[in-house]
């Protein structure tokens, strides 16, 4: 009989001892039910200021708050949103989306604080170079949109610096090749955002220049020369490549060294259609051997060359006197580095921040 009752404590023991265990795991569950909510609640808790108003259906995208970089539209087809990020600002592109779409602005994902967190949005995606993203969405979602995204500025390039060329320029030929052993001529610009000291190369031998200060306009070597007294205008490409190989003091196949007369014949070739039309001693040291190897390589490098950033565009010195020769220098493309946010422009989320989203 002692036995007997011994099991039963045992019996009841663990079965009071089960029922323990299973009550915890419940109260777990309810407390995992109740943090979702809770934190549901506080979102219900931001105050919005929904008296203002921020109904469209194409909003601005500001990047870093105040620049402009293109818009977010939305139109609607059967029982969906189309949403629209559009780059307009030739400047910028897309790196980086994300979209939010919600029945009201507490349900969008935020902190306690009322800063969205955009990480969390519903759509989003990443891009090389972007111009346009679309996203569809059922407007069943709500009509409240968050629309971020994330852009880069774009590098220059050889359209837009021949876009933005000044008018006029002041120069002064300060010296001549054969004294530096680097150039043609070397020049100063001294005035708008081209000024500074440049290498340059002679574009019609035909034509003197001389250690003179002039006035002059500048234009991109891939615009319309025809009416410049360059001779044979259709072989930019090739001139460019020349200038952006840095020939002068590497070793030639033959194992001599390449000088700036050797570049400045080349060049003649392209523009004059003759090795070297007027030479005399104005180009220093140069060989025809080594001025064919450049001549060569630009044939077959070269044809279709365009620079790029981080490479030299040829821009061309015209003078005002047009006694005087063109010259071609040689201007850095360069690469950008940055980014920004950005937002479709309308109302305000609470937090501390500059964040907006907008009604459809």
């Amino acid at each position: 009989m002692k036995k007997l009752t011994l099991a039963a404590i045992a019996i009841f023991a663990f079965v009071l001892s089960s029922c323990e265990v299973e009550s915890a795991g419940s109260e777990d569950l309810t407390s995992v039910d109740a943090k979702g909510k809770a934190a549901k609640n506080t979102n219900s808790q931001i105050e919005f200021d929904l008296s203002e108003d921020c109904q469209k259906s194409e909003a601005v995208l500001l990047a870093g708050q105040h620049t402009e970089v293109g818009k977010v539209t939305v139109t609607e087809s059967g029982d969906n949103y189309i949403i629209t990020y559009e780059i307009t600002n030739d400047e910028w592109c897309i790196s980086e989306t994300h979209l939010s779409v919600v029945n009201s602005p507490e349900d969008f994902p935020m902190t306690n604080s009322g800063n969205p967190k955009n990480g969390n949005f519903e759509y989003k995606d990443s891009f090389d170079c972007a111009k346009t993203v679309t996203y569809e969405v059922p407007t069943s979602k709500g009509p409240y949109i968050a629309a971020h995204a994330v852009v880069n500025c774009l590098n220059e390039s050889a359209e837009s610096i021949a876009e933005n060329l000044p008018v006029d320029i002041d120069f002064c030929a300060v010296d001549r090749g054969t004294n530096t052993g680097l150039s043609y001529w070397s020049i100063n610009i001294s005035n708008s955002f081209l000024a500074g000291d440049y290498n340059a190369w002679c574009l019609d031998a035909n034509k003197p220049l001389g250690i003179i200060c002039a006035e002059g306009s500048v234009v991109s070597s891939y615009s319309d020369l025809s009416s410049t007294s360059i001779a044979y205008t259709d072989n930019m490409n090739q001139v460019n490549w020349i200038i952006n190989q840095d020939f002068v003091g590497t070793l030639a196949s033959n194992g001599e060294a390449f000088t700036f007369g050797d570049v400045q014949v080349a060049i003649w070739s392209f523009v004059e259609n003759a090795q070297c039309p007027t030479c005399g001693n104005n180009v220093g040291e140069w060989s025809e051997e080594r001025a064919q190897e450049i001549i060569d390589l630009a044939n077959i490098n070269g044809t279709d060359y365009m620079p790029d950033c981080g490479e030299l565009l040829g821009l061309i010195i015209l003078p005002d006197d047009t006694g005087k020769q063109p010259l071609l220098i040689s201007y850095p493309i360069e690469c950008s580095d940055c980014e920004e946010t950005a937002w479709a422009d309308g109302c305000s989320f609470p937090g501390n921040n500059w964040a907006t989203y907008f009604s459809y």
